[in-house]
């Protein structure tokens, strides 16, 4: 299997694991730890994450990098030269946008209340379809939607990249603003868009070279 093809299931999996782990219990215990440690909302993680919503644009719009994307796509491939560059600035595009709408869509969907809303209430056995935003992160949906796929085109460089959606994953549940099955599931929709449009994507190092990365 492509080295990028393995960085998507390893991805999957570990979604996947969240999810099932934090639905089966995990999301509570690690939410009442944290609060009752002292760890909760740790001034890095809320700093860095206000910075990367700043220079991303999310603090203007979650899906101004996605409509950017999709736009440059769209001048790139008016031009005979440039189409190539314009698939791979579309398969960005059409992953960031939509695991943003999609992970937006879906909380309506499911309206669980945060962690800290719980914390808050303490009324953990009505915490699904009561109005609330959580399940799943949109934050890990609009940052795995962009790093994801740049990841795919960059596999030498898949893992700093990784680097900043999996910052923002840990900030979420550190902030109890989220649970890990929240992250978890918007990693799975991510993997699966990114597997999804990638098959005509165009990457930037030859599958006969990745194998060796």
């Amino acid at each position: 299997m492509p080295i990028r093809d393995r960085f998507l299931s390893l991805h999957a999996a570990a979604g996947a694991l969240l999810l099932a782990a934090g639905l089966a219990g995990l999301d509570r215990y690690i939410a009442e730890a944290l609060h009752a440690s002292g760890y909760e909302s740790l001034g890095f993680f809320v700093g860095g994450t206000r910075l990367l919503d700043l220079v991303s644009g999310k603090e203007i719009s979650k899906f101004l990098p996605g409509l950017v994307l999709l736009a440059g796509a769209l001048v790139l491939f008016s031009i005979r030269a440039t189409r190539n560059a314009g698939r791979n600035v579309l398969f960005v595009g059409l992953v960031q946008i939509l695991g943003t709408l999609i992970a937006g869509v879906s909380k309506n969907l499911f309206g669980r209340l945060r962690p800290f809303e719980l914390l808050q209430g303490g009324d953990w056995a009505h915490a699904w379809f009561v109005g609330g935003s959580s399940f799943p992160s949109g934050h890990a949906g609009f940052y795995f939607g962009l790093f994801m796929p740049l990841a795919w085109l960059f596999p030498r460089w898949r893992w700093p990249l990784m680097l900043i959606p999996w910052f923002i994953a840990v900030a979420r549940v550190d902030a109890n603003h989220h649970f890990v099955a929240d992250i978890g599931a918007s990693i799975v929709l991510v993997a699966s868009l990114t597997w999804l449009f990638a098959r005509w994507a165009r990457p930037a190092r030859p599958a006969t070279l990745e194998a060796t990365g």
